[in-house]
């Protein structure tokens, strides 16, 4: 028959499994027997932060350390091959600390697209002069791509893989961060420019500013193909502004001594 353990037993118990200096609590005690058996403790250890939550700091440095290895993961396998465990994994965290910044999978998605795609959108399309000449626009988009590109270098297979891709997990989400409203007003600027005899009459003016993508970015994109196939490496980041340049400003706008409009 099993006996219920008594108050003498519980202090006992306390006795033989908790070190000196934790801290009991033993106002379940009656206070003469807290005397009588001399158990309470005062030394009780800080804890540097609560359980089950990483310092702000800290917590802030894992996170950012998850984005970072999501952005290659999704760049060189995809999104749809790449899943948290994965993604945990190259962090060098659990997969349940991955869940506890993102809650899922989808979160981790959206954190990425806002966090880490969204803010170089937005500082290449808000460089962009809406009052500048078709050079000037040309010019500050490829210097803008080629300084997005140096600091983050796997953006150009990301690009191919997720977003130029029609079948890209990322297309929608980051197609709805480009600005719409400053896109048309550069698209009509073009025009403008065209009738006044800038542009060439054969450039379709909606399709000047993915021209500039697609000269500086799919390069980029298509590097370790171009390396294996012809065994050329990859010319240096002047070297390519200058390709992109010559083929854009050359092949959109008219010579300056032909051109009718002051």
């Amino acid at each position: 028959m099993t006996r219920r353990l008594t108050r003498r037993d519980i202090v006992d118990l306390h006795k033989v499994c908790i070190p000196t200096n934790w801290a009991v609590t033993t106002t379940s005690i009656p206070v003469a027997n807290r005397a009588k058996n001399h158990h309470t403790f005062t030394d009780t250890p800080k804890m540097k932060h609560p359980l089950g939550r990483p310092p702000a700091q800290e917590g802030l440095e894992r996170r950012e350390r998850l984005l970072d290895c999501a952005f290659t993961l999704f760049a060189t396998q995809g999104v749809a091959a790449t899943t948290m465990a994965q993604v945990a994994l190259a962090a060098g965290v659990t997969p349940a600390m991955a869940h506890y910044y993102f809650t899922n999978r989808d979160g981790l998605i959206d954190a990425f697209v806002k966090e880490r795609v969204a803010p170089v959108m937005r500082r290449v399309w808000e460089a962009l002069p809406l009052d500048g000449t078709p050079q000037e626009v040309l010019t500050t988009f490829v210097d803008c791509l080629l300084a997005a590109v140096e600091d983050a270098p796997m953006l150009p297979r990301l690009w191919s893989r997720e977003i130029l891709n029609d079948g890209g997990c990322l297309r929608r989400k980051v197609f709805a961060h480009i600005p719409k409203e400053r896109f048309m007003t550069l698209c009509k600027a073009f025009a403008e420019a065209q009738t006044c005899g800038t542009v060439r009459q054969e450039v379709i003016p909606s399709l000047a500013l993915t021209a500039v993508m697609g000269v500086v970015m799919l390069p980029l994109a298509t590097q370790d193909l171009i390396e294996g196939v012809a065994a050329i490496p990859m010319p240096n980041k002047e070297a390519l502004r200058r390709h992109a340049l010559t083929i854009l400003i050359q092949g959109m706008l008219m010579p300056e001594g032909e051109r009718p409009c002051p």
